[in-house]
């Protein structure tokens, strides 16, 4: 009994070892409730630049095709225009062969040529615009000439336009942008009559200018000769006149210094030293060169030339003096300012006219010791209409006998300390200058371009107040592209833009 209790005890406790595993309960279900899945929305954004790059490609294999059928001049209509029967499509065409200009125009909707196929845009955008319509159709042509396209569309803003361009390196120029503006400007929207008008204007050549207006320009070169000639004479005449009565008051003055000056010189004794002999000679010969100049005096010029002659021999008569003393031969230096036949200034001194400032003046020895000694300087009068005056306030009258006393010679020139009579002549001088033609028509020329800016300034104001811009309707837009070819077929190069035009309407 013991020996087989044995093998159920054992065969208990590998039951006991064995793991125990409970088994989750499953739900039931309620009845009644059913389970429902919800779909998945994916966003996909539209490929905006892939659907204008196949736009363009679109726009250029129509291009493409309407280059094909202008391969000589003439005027192809696309089929969708209904604006353009076949038979005036016909004589257009017949009008653009027979032209002198080589033309050629196409008709064509602006759907064929629209970026905007989706609809998103309130106006229509174009593949091109302007002159560059044309030009395309120029590009993929390759031949020079004439090239025009009229774009059909039921508004301005849905890309309504004609645009036309010639291209051309060499021959004439023709009337292509004016003939756009007339052909807008007359007929729009009736395109066959917008068409005949191009034509007729387009094949009129633009001859420059200088060829219509040679004969108009002859007249007016005769008419400006003779008016600059004119006006110089009169110039001439009233500068004559003035200076007549500056030399009437000049020349006594001079006159009598050429008398001094002479009897001075003869006074002089003999001398063995021939460099003082020849010292001599020289300020001899300058007085009387100065005698003869005044003699033919004819105006303020030869009143200045002898004025400088006669400072000149004073400065000549004062190296003579040094020589004969031992001296070194002093520089020149500005005349005596109280009077110039003094001689040369030896230094300056402070002095106050009356009524007026205080200044520093170049005087002589002499006049520096009266200065010096509280005393009036000896001043040189000139008496004119029975009145005697400092010959520093009669301005204009004596003005180039200062200029010549106050002037070496050689080119150099010395200030004049009196400030009025500085201003007389210059004065004087500016009112000469203004007299003649060329000042006359430089003011002339100076007033246009004043009143052209004024005009040009209260217009941008006014542009500018309204709300600027170019409206719609009749606008006028130009376009001038580059001579960078864009696509297609025909020449790699432009060639030059001779005329163009472009328009909505």
């Amino acid at each position: 009994m013991t020996k087989t209790r044995w093998p159920v005890l054992l065969g208990v406790l590998m039951l006991a070892a064995l793991p125990v595993t409970a088994e989750a309960a499953t739900p039931t279900p309620t009845p009644g409730k059913t389970t429902t899945t919800r779909p998945t929305y994916r966003y996909t954004p539209p490929d905006v630049r892939g659907d204008r790059k196949r736009a363009m490609e679109r726009a250029g294999q129509y291009l493409d095709k309407i280059a094909a059928g202008l391969g000589e001049p003439g005027v192809l209509v696309d089929s969708s225009v209904t604006k353009l029967s076949a038979a005036e499509a016909a004589r257009l065409n017949a009008a653009a062969k027979s032209a002198a200009a080589p033309m050629r125009i196409a008709v064509i909707p602006a759907s064929a040529i629209n970026l905007d196929s989706g609809g998103f845009s309130y106006s229509t955008q174009l593949a091109w615009t302007g002159e560059e319509i044309a030009d395309q159709l120029y590009d993929r042509v390759g031949v020079e000439g004439v090239y025009a396209v009229l774009v059909d569309a039921r508004s301005e803003s849905a890309g309504r336009g004609f645009h036309a361009v010639q291209r051309a390196d060499k021959g004439p120029t023709y009337h292509v942008g004016d003939a756009v503006d007339q052909a807008v400007d007359c007929c729009a929207p009736d395109y066959e009559r917008m068409l005949e008008r191009f034509i007729q204007r387009g094949q009129v050549i633009d001859k420059p200018f200088y060829v219509d207006a040679a004969p108009w320009a002859g007249g007016a070169a005769g008419l400006a000769g003779l008016w600059w000639g004119l006006t110089t004479l009169s110039a001439r005449r009233a500068r004559r006149a003035e200076e007549k009565q500056h030399l009437e008051i000049s020349r006594p003055l001079l006159n009598e210094e050429i008398i001094a000056l002479s009897q001075q010189v003869s006074a002089l004794p003999t001398t063995p030293d021939p460099q003082q002999s020849k010292l001599s000679k020289d300020v001899l010969d300058t007085v009387e060169k100065a005698r003869h100049r005044l003699d033919a005096a004819k105006g303020d010029k030869d009143t200045e030339a002898v004025a400088t002659l006669l400072g000149s021999a004073r400065y000549g008569l004062l190296c003579l003096d040094a020589l004969r003393a031992g001296r070194p031969v002093p520089e020149p230096t500005a005349p005596c300012f109280f009077d110039p036949r003094h001689g040369p200034s030896t230094g300056s001194a402070n002095w106050t006219p009356e009524g007026g400032s205080q200044r520093a003046v170049d005087v002589c020895a002499a006049c520096a010791a009266r200065l010096a000694a509280n005393q009036q300087p000896d001043i040189r009068m000139v008496t004119v209409r029975d009145r005697a005056r400092p010959y520093w306030t009669l301005g204009e009258d004596l003005a180039s006998y200062i200029d010549g006393y106050w002037s070496s010679g050689d080119g150099r020139r010395w200030w004049f300390p009196d400030e009025d009579a500085r201003r007389a002549g210059n004065e004087m001088r500016a009112r000469w200058a203004s007299r003649r033609a060329g000042a006359r028509l430089g003011r002339a020329a100076s007033n246009v371009g004043t009143s052209l800016s004024n005009w040009s300034s209260s217009s941008g104001s006014d542009y500018d107040s309204d709300g600027g811009g170019w409206g719609s309707g009749s606008s006028r837009r130009r376009s001038y592209s580059s001579r960078t070819r864009s696509s297609g077929g025909g020449s790699s190069r432009r060639s030059s833009r001779r005329s163009g035009g472009s328009r909505g309407f």
